[in-house]
């Protein structure tokens, strides 16, 4: 994985989010990584790329806070469409006592299930190596219709063999998928990924495998991969490229008083593991494995906040002794 990469679009549906204390903003699983991860490379003055968010958004009140939230954070908006009448998906959290959290959705007029009907941002940008990776989710996919699917497949296919890299969140969500099966969907991205985040429980739902060695199986062709498998509290493990040693990094450990919202902690795990892992020296020994440390850091803070995204200064600061020097 020695790419130089200097920019990276993340494609997706961003929601109108209405929280428990009555306020709202914005969440949606790759819109999150994509913020969490604009936050943590804000941090340092080393070189990093460029983040910027696909999505389709409409005319509406919301659409315009989202467009100016992107401005204001550093995300590029380049590549976000406006529907002349669609608009966002809204959703309301509901919180178990545990932190646990459950969603009532309102999606059907969302502007994003329909993103590649109405341009060629996505596919110029891709074609032209104007950004060097994309990354995308179960979700990102889901949402899509299956000529739509074919369609992005086919262009991370293309982007793939010019050089470019893909990072794939398996984040699964059955009530998307309308009773269409997902397994062709999900093998067919990660034949592509270079790196793959997956939750374990959700590779159970997708497979129907039951145990974290029947889940490696269903990817035993994947040898030019980094799997990097999340088991919540549990350690996460993880599978270099051409390797079968499993490697297994300890996630934070915090009391079940203090976990008030796990809403986003897979999203902010994965970005915190990317921004360490793009400044680091990405070939030294043990750059991987400091990645997954500090990216448990991360989802470790964010479920101890209400929401998808808590303020960027509450978020541990990427360790000085873990990026190469300037």
């Amino acid at each position: 994985m020695n790419t130089v990469i200097n920019a990276i679009a993340f494609f997706g549906e961003c929601m109108v989010e209405h929280r428990t204390d009555g306020t709202s903003y914005f969440g949606g699983d790759t819109f999150n990584t994509a913020w969490y991860l604009t936050s943590l490379l804000q941090q340092t003055s080393l070189p990093k790329p460029a983040v910027k968010y696909a999505t389709a958004i409409g005319h509406d009140q919301h659409s315009q806070r989202f467009q100016t939230l992107l401005a204001q954070v550093g995300i590029g908006c380049d590549l976000v469409v406006t529907h002349p009448s669609k608009t966002m998906g809204t959703y309301w959290i509901k919180l178990a006592q545990n932190g646990e959290r459950s969603f009532e959705f309102a999606r059907e007029q969302s502007a994003a299930r329909v993103y590649f009907k109405s341009n060629e941002l996505f596919s110029n940008a891709l074609n032209t190596k104007a950004v060097d990776a994309i990354y995308l989710s179960g979700i990102s996919i889901a949402i899509l219709c299956e000529e739509q699917l074919t369609y992005l497949l086919e262009l991370l296919t293309r982007f793939k063999q010019q050089g470019g890299m893909v990072f794939f969140d398996n984040n699964y969500r059955a009530s998307l998928w309308h009773g269409r099966k997902p397994q062709s969907a999900y093998l067919a991205v990660m034949n592509l990924a270079n790196i793959a985040f997956l939750t374990l429980d959700d590779e159970f739902a997708i497979y129907g495998t039951r145990t974290l060695d029947e889940a490696l199986t269903c990817h035993q062709n994947s040898k030019e991969q980094l799997l990097i498998i999340r088991q919540g509290p549990l350690p996460c493990v993880i599978k270099k490229p051409h390797s079968h040693e499993l490697i297994y990094v300890a996630a934070e450990q915090l009391h079940e008083q203090c976990i008030v919202d796990t809403c986003a902690a897979g999203d902010a795990f994965a970005a915190g593991f990317l921004a360490q892992w793009l400044v680091c020296e990405r070939q030294a020994s043990d750059a991987i494995r400091r990645a997954a440390q500090f990216a448990h850091k991360v989802a470790a803070e964010v479920i101890q906040h209400h929401g998808a995204l808590i303020a960027p200064h509450l978020l541990p600061t990427l360790d000085s002794e873990e990026v190469i020097s300037a």
